[in-house]
């Protein structure tokens, strides 16, 4: 009997336990984006040291700028040798121009992302392993940064479909021309077409590439390639139909956001680094404002070859 009443005890601590399964509190649905983060407004992160200035909902374009930052906000300098500290001067002020110029041409703002603490206290555009922060509010806010452009890319995935991400920097190579990266090696891009048109896998504009009647090479530098695009405007650019390899000169072909951001890994934003000379393009303010609706055409005109995406008034 013993044997009989442990037996039915235990039915009925299983029957118990699967009503009392039955009964657990429905999960809160998680709230789109959208009521996170409203349209034409600015979130802020920590003490207003990052931010986001949301753009339109049908806005394709994200741009960000990570490297102009000033304020210190007592964070330890990043002193590991291999540390990059330089700031890039007046880029935040372009990408500003930039997004102004797009929302006069199309009616849409961009969404932009902008980090305002100095390279020397933190880094935006490397892993955060790699970024030699020395204290947790560094990293605080480099994470607060990276959620905001992972949420960007997803509105912009959630609301539009596809996208492109431009990040912002500036460089002080003797050349004044735009390095337009994405993610190419050099060594790839000094090479012939054939060579350029087998490694689409590598670059951070794949979907663009596995959806484009175009060759990889013609993206890269042909007729409608971004940096043809932008000389088309006046604004020089490498790779370019006009100046298509780097050869053995400076150029930088992107870092971590775009690596990260881009389409490499998956997902239907591509992303592209866009590596500003300072003369002539972005050390006045007459200059930005000039740079930054020659930029916006660009863009403008790629969406339209490259996305399907109609976007100028």
């Amino acid at each position: 009997m013993k044997r009989i009443n442990l037996y039915f005890f235990l039915i009925v601590l299983v029957i118990c336990s699967c009503k009392k399964s039955d009964q657990t509190e429905p999960k809160e649905e998680k709230k789109p984006l959208s009521d996170i983060y409203k349209p034409n407004t600015t979130v802020y992160g920590t003490d207003n040291y990052v931010k986001f200035i949301v753009g339109d909902l049908k806005s394709p374009i994200i741009l960000a700028s990570p490297h102009d930052g000033t304020l210190t906000a007592n964070i330890p300098l990043r002193d590991h040798p291999d540390a990059v500290t330089v700031r890039d001067l007046y880029v935040t002020d372009l990408t500003l121009a930039i997004s102004d110029a797009l929302y006069a041409k199309t009616g849409l703002r961009p969404h932009v992302i902008i980090n305002e603490i100095a390279r020397s206290r933190m880094e935006p555009n490397r892993a955060l392993e790699e970024a030699y922060h020395k204290n947790e509010l560094a990293n605080s806010l480099w994470k607060e940064y990276h959620t905001f452009l992972k949420d960007a890319r997803q509105m912009v995935t959630d609301y539009v479909g596809k996208g492109l991400f431009l990040d912002m920097h500036g460089h002080g190579h003797t050349i004044p021309r735009v390095e337009v990266g994405y993610i190419v090696s050099k060594t790839n891009l000094n090479s012939s077409d054939a060579i350029l048109n087998s490694v689409p896998a590598t670059s951070s504009i794949l979907h663009i590439a596995n959806n484009s009647s175009f060759t990889f090479s013609q993206l890269i530098r042909g007729d409608y390639a971004f940096g043809t695009l932008l000389a088309n405007e006046g604004v020089p650019a490498v790779p370019s139909k006009q100046d298509p390899k780097p050869n053995n000169d400076d150029y930088f072909n992107g870092g971590y956001c775009t690596l990260t951001y881009g389409s490499r890994n998956g997902g239907t934003v591509s992303a592209i680094q866009l590596e500003t000379n300072g003369s002539g393009l972005r050390n006045n303010a007459t200059e930005r404002k000039a740079s930054g609706a020659k930029i916006a055409d660009a863009i403008i005109k790629y969406m339209k070859n490259h996305y399907g995406l109609f976007l100028d008034k």
